[in-house]
């Protein structure tokens, strides 16, 4: 039997969540006979079982799937331990960088000679048995989060066994995490999509590994090519009495903020536009400990890539180095501002800041508490919204004005 065939007999099974939108599609396959490393994962591997049978050979699986829910790139691995008579004696799955056993009550799980293992929703991390998922709730709460709130976070992934040869930065990181945020789910944690490592692509790892960086440069290209065709890329906000109400500010003695109350619709919107792939920063005048505080008791601190504050960075607005560092950290370049817009309040900060930068400026009137009318033509906004349900519809209507 060859190399080949050995391994399409013990191709694993897969179960995945009914919701999961990504899947793998390439497989690539070893075969060892005596023990060493693993070609595609770091770890060693032995013959020697842990009931202390010893396998003739063991089957290495590296399941390629372009994307999990958090980042671009995903390799994940099953390993097939199989006797001489190319019976299967027992299994193991990756998960998280790490592996285990596919045992359950026992046994291993397999169906007609080949391993069977249950996906994590939107990570792909395996188990030998949905309970896990299903029924603790850290490891539900967790699928959840990474599903939705939390997806598209760590951008393009190019760690083992592609380290060194594909270039991470943070302009790729927002290609990949707008990506991502657009296929948010709520996992039904019904494991009902069966997926056939027999049904996919295959080759030889070594070739699989090769292509890799050569796959996901075409990817980021057509990720770049249709970014290229929308108008807003990203938003930055201002925190005082554009997101936060200034006076619901409860605060210590050292005048941080410890709590505030939001704006109406103002955490929908953040939630909102980050969901439609749109990259957030605040770019804001205010001290460290109290973003942090009013965004954390709002669940939103999460929500934003970036973070542009004046006693951090030693500046205020409309300081052009707050908005840079802003666009900086977004991976979008000074000439590409006009494909940025600026909420705020503050005409002579917030508005004037961004015109000097060519960012779109959108002054919200949401109290009398600053100067309604520009002082010149500098602190002239390109647009003027009275509510956060007026800021989206702006954004919306200049995506469909560009044909997204």
């Amino acid at each position: 039997m060859s190399d080949l065939d050995l391994a399409r007999r013990h191709a694993p099974i897969i179960l995945f969540d009914r919701a999961e939108p990504f899947r793998p599609d390439t497989v690539g396959y070893a075969v060892l006979q005596k023990p060493g490393p693993s070609p595609t994962f770091n770890r060693y591997l032995n013959l020697i079982l842990p009931d202390g049978r010893r396998a003739d050979a063991v089957i290495e699986y590296a399941l390629w799937t372009d994307w999990d829910i958090q980042h671009l790139y995903e390799l994940e691995h099953v390993w097939s331990y199989v006797d001489a008579n190319g019976r299967l004696l027992y299994a193991e799955a990756s998960a998280h960088g790490r592996y285990g056993p596919l045992v359950a009550d026992g046994r291993v799980t397999a169906r007609w000679e080949r391993p069977v293992a249950f996906a994590e929703p939107g990570k792909h991390g395996m188990h030998a048995s949905p309970d896990l998922l299903i029924a603790h709730p850290v490891f539900h709460a967790a699928a959840v989060r990474s599903s939705g709130p939390q997806c598209g976070t760590s951008g393009l992934l190019v760690g083992e066994p592609i380290a060194g040869r594909l270039e991470k930065n943070p302009r790729r990181d927002g290609l990949a995490n707008a990506f991502l945020r657009r296929k948010g789910f709520v996992p039904s944690f019904d494991f009902s999509h069966r997926w056939d490592a027999n049904q996919a692509r295959w080759c030889r790892w070594d070739e699989l590994i090769e292509a890799i960086p050569t796959r996901l440069e075409a990817i980021l290209s057509a990720l770049e090519d249709e970014r290229g065709g929308r108008t807003v890329w990203a938003v930055l906000f201002d925190l005082g009495d554009t997101l936060m109400i200034e006076s619901t500010e409860e605060k210590d003695a050292a005048q941080t903020t410890l709590r505030a109350e939001l704006f109406p619709g103002a955490a929908d919107l953040i939630r909102r536009l980050r969901s439609e792939g749109i990259l957030l920063g605040l770019v804001a005048d205010t001290r460290p400990g109290t973003y942090k505080n009013v965004l954390r008791q709002h669940g939103l601190f999460e929500a934003f890539d970036v973070f542009a504050i004046s006693e951090e960075l030693g500046c205020s607005k409309p300081d052009p180095r707050m908005f840079l560092h802003a666009l900086e950290k977004l991976g979008i370049a000074p000439d590409e501002a006009n494909h940025v817009m600026m909420v705020g309040n503050n005409l002579a900060r917030d508005v004037r800041g961004a015109n000097a930068l060519g960012i779109t400026s959108v002054q919200v009137r949401f109290n009398d508490r600053y100067p309604a009318d520009p002082a010149d033509d500098a602190e002239r906004p390109r647009h003027v919204a009275e509510s956060c349900a007026e800021v989206y519809e702006l954004i919306a209507w200049l995506q469909e004005f560009s044909g997204q």
